[in-house]
């Protein structure tokens, strides 16, 4: 029988679970792929065996590190653009990935990883953090070595561990805040001029299978949305090509976020910062 464990007894893991993508659109079933390395997490905690729980947890990361590179794509296309002239692909793996046709945030795992952490250049996470996520990639790769030994024996030094990756889920995350609210800002304006009224006939779907499904957003990052003041564009309507009937839709699609987190029992609260 398939063994379970709460992953609320494994440090950190999770807050880590609050920056995946909730439900995820992707040729990959990226879900069933964070459950599976979840589980095996869980296990390995259980059974003390921290080096593997901590590989998986890298696993985690990695994903994370993929998925938020793929919203930039979507939220900053010129700047992500231009970071590609000097991406490269792994050596006979560069027909792999196009990085402009990205169709699974997986072929990224296609590019080194120390090399995916540059592009976080472009929500401005500093040369420090950068370098972490580098330097996280060295540490997996030294413990990956059969070496004959292991060297993450004791709870206290996973713990340390998955607070360090911890740290960097958070560091990311505070840079990809100003990204994400000014994509919510042309999205909800967006939808007041009915601009998904074709594809949409309930603002509910429009929350769910445009933004949370399309933009793979997590918990964290649709509670931002949920926190966002649209008090600037309600004020300010017309500068935004609005048209004073189109401005109670700014407050609809705001209450449907809102009503989503509160139905999932979302709370901005949560987050550690």
């Amino acid at each position: 029988m398939e063994e379970t464990i709460n992953s609320s007894e494994v440090p950190y893991l999770e807050e880590i679970q609050r920056y995946m993508p909730i439900d995820p659109i992707d040729e990959e079933d990226i879900n069933k792929y964070i459950d599976n390395i979840v589980n095996l997490i869980c296990v390995n905690f259980k059974y003390t065996q921290y080096q593997f729980a901590y590989f998986g947890a890298h696993l985690l990361y990695m994903t994370y590190i993929y998925c938020s590179v793929w919203k930039i794509s979507r939220f900053s296309p010129e700047r992500y653009t231009d970071s590609i002239l000097f991406a490269r692909a792994y050596s006979g793996k560069e027909k792999k990935i196009d990085f402009l046709n990205i169709r699974s945030i997986f072929q990224y795992s296609n590019v080194p990883e120390k090399d995916m952490a540059k592009f976080f250049s472009i929500v401005c996470l500093d040369d420090a953090q950068i370098k972490n996520i580098q330097s996280m990639v060295d540490k997996r790769n030294d413990l990956a070595h059969a070496s004959g030994r292991f060297e993450l024996l004791t709870e206290e030094q996973f713990k340390s561990d998955m607070n360090a990756i911890y740290s960097s889920f958070k560091n990311i995350h505070r840079c990809m805040d100003k990204q994400i609210r000014q994509w919510f800002g042309d999205m909800i304006v967006q939808y007041a001029k009915g601009g998904f009224d074709e594809d949409y006939s309930e603002v509910s779907d429009v929350v769910y299978e445009e933004m949370i499904q399309n933009y793979n957003l997590s918990i964290n990052e649709l509670l931002i949305c949920n926190e966002a003041s649209i008090t600037e564009y309600v004020r300010n309507y017309k500068e935004y090509g609005l048209a004073q009937e189109q401005v109670p839709r700014l407050q609809k699609l705001k209450d449907a976020i809102r009503s989503f987190c509160d139905d999932q029992g979302y709370l901005y609260e949560d987050i550690q910062t």
